[in-house]
């Protein structure tokens, strides 16, 4: 409009209603600073969960001696934080779901960091595995429940862009890690603790260090409030409403009373979802939940999901504990640089057995720790181009190329007689764990949102029950047959790439102006 010479702005037509549903009031509160510090604070979690799954990695070749390791032992000591996972997944995800996802992050992690300090302190290998395993119990607490966290404090327009890039720390993670065991295990100390009968060194302190990004994250929770999804399914409107309105204050910078929608619509299924009380009640939703998952069409998606995560898992998560122990041997190697990974592992464990003296040798070669930051810098740089990627090429040809090129290289790493041949062919191996975040999606599109979060559960339970059982084989493979390893776990890439090629292919996104599909209440996009 023009008036007196001066271009005047039209008012608005769009009427904003006083009452709506929690997704049209998130969509009004925008994306912004508080989305963008709650993300970076949800990414801390997620970097102090893959630092305490993968810890034991860098600690078991530096503790090898004073807990007296044998490489059986090692197998299943690495085992020791999916077991947990596998364990207590389900138990975390109903305490989150009926006493709120803060205060069973908060109370898990705290806890988790508690017993991470006393197994810092433990004198023997029983009581250093026992204090570790329920750690573990409580660090997988946070490890299922921090997505869905994540996810119900952004609208639907930009939730999956951030929980994408919260799962980046991940990654990070992979970095940092070695970083920090390169500054603390180099470390020439013995700080004797007489009633304890231990001398605390180098690899006691790492376990303590690893947890720091877990305890920061915890301390970080406290400021932040209670999930507006939960809040609202448990009925209690006026506090998600104030937490929309915190969003909205934040993000535009401005007095929360001025948010225009000033009530929820109730939303009865959310309100009868959680009628039945008892153990029996919960069986029996739970059996409703899983049953159809094993009939009809999708039985067939069921299979695939959890058939590609138990391979990725396999190789992914299996071959990462090992990791620090293979690539220290190979930089400690004294031969010359044409050998095969597998010639060295063996040279390595006959000369440890025909040694005449019985000193024990825990040192860290340098060179392991900078290879592991390396790799992890592409393992991170993975997740970006992959978020960048998968809204053009879809999720399907992302999978296909991904696994089938680290199936492959999963073989080849052991076939070259290269070191620094051999190394690169193992990192791009170990990046089939990209792929975890796409099969979650993947598992989103193929399963009604009634079962949606159950196959999502069943598929990431198959995938950690694969690392438990491959960290233990390869332990195995290590003293009978290392190249058997590399050929099971790289064949069972190539195979999971030939069963992608039965996925859908992608589909065309429709905008949705009118009514909004709600995702699963424990929608998950786990990446590790």
């Amino acid at each position: 409009m023009v008036a007196n010479g001066r271009m005047e702005k039209r008012p608005s037509t769009k009427k904003i209603p006083t009452t709506a549903t929690l997704d049209e009031a998130m969509l009004e509160a925008g994306l912004g600073l508080f989305n963008i510090a709650h993300m970076l604070m949800s990414g801390i979690i997620l970097m102090g969960v893959i630092m305490q799954t993968l810890n034991l990695g860098y600690v078991i070749p530096a503790a090898q001696c004073d807990l007296n390791l044998s490489m059986g032992i090692k197998g299943w000591l690495a085992a020791i934080p999916f077991t947990s996972m596998i364990l207590t997944s389900h138990m975390w995800g109903y305490l989150a779901d009926t006493r709120g996802r803060r205060p069973v992050m908060i109370v898990s992690m705290l806890v988790s960091v508690l017993l991470s300090i006393l197994a810092s302190f433990a004198p023997n290998l029983p009581v250093f595995a026992v204090l570790t395993f329920f750690s573990a119990v409580f660090m997988s607490g946070p490890s299922a429940v921090v997505y869905t966290y994540l996810g119900e404090f952004n609208n639907l327009q930009h939730r999956d862009k951030m929980v994408a890039f919260g799962a980046s720390f991940v990654g990070i993670g992979t970095v940092l890690l070695p970083g920090v065991s390169w500054l603390v295990l180099p470390q020439d100390f013995a700080w004797p603790i007489s009633w304890l009968g231990i001398d605390y060194r180098h690899w006691r302190l790492l376990v303590i260090a690893a947890a720091l990004p877990y305890t920061l994250g915890a301390l970080l929770l406290f400021l932040a409030p209670e999930s507006p999804k939960f809040l609202n399914a448990q009925g209690r409107y006026d506090e998600c409403l104030a937490t929309v309105k915190k969003i909205y204050a934040v993000n535009k910078w401005t007095d929360p009373e001025t948010f225009p929608i000033k009530s929820l619509v109730v939303d009865p299924s959310a309100v009868t979802a959680s009628s039945g009380k008892g153990i029996a009640a919960v069986l029996s939703s739970m059996w409703d939940q899983t049953a159809p998952l094993f009939k009809g069409k999708l039985l067939k998606w069921t299979c695939l999901t959890c058939f590609v995560q138990y391979g990725i898992f396999s190789a992914c998560n299996g071959f990462y504990v090992w990791f620090p122990t293979i690539l220290n041997s190979l930089a400690n190697h004294n031969g010359v640089g044409n050998a095969r990974i597998c010639e060295i592992l063996d040279a390595s464990q006959q000369a440890a057995v025909n040694a005449t003296d019985t000193v024990c040798d825990d040192t860290m070669n340098t060179e392991t720790f900078e290879r592991s930051i390396y790799i992890g810098l592409v393992f991170c740089s993975m997740y970006i181009v992959v978020g960048f990627l998968v809204d053009f090429v879809g999720k399907k040809l992302i999978l296909l190329t991904i696994l089938g090129a680290s199936g492959l290289c999963g073989i080849s790493a052991h076939l070259a007689s290269n070191q620094q041949t051999a190394v690169v062919l193992f990192a791009v191996f170990q990046m089939s764990g990209a792929c975890i975040g796409m099969m979650n999606a993947v598992a989103v599109e193929l399963f009604p949102t009634k079962y949606r979060a159950m196959a999502v559960c069943l598929s990431m339970m198959m995938g950690r029950l694969g690392s438990v059982v491959s960290s233990n084989l390869i332990g195995v493979f290590m003293r009978v047959n290392c190249g058997i390893s590399f050929y099971l776990f790289g064949g069972l890439l190539l195979t999971c790439c030939a069963v992608c090629l039965t996925l859908p292919g992608k589909k065309k996104r429709v905008k949705h102006t009118t009514k909004s599909v709600e995702p699963a209440q424990n929608e998950t996009h786990e990446p590790v």
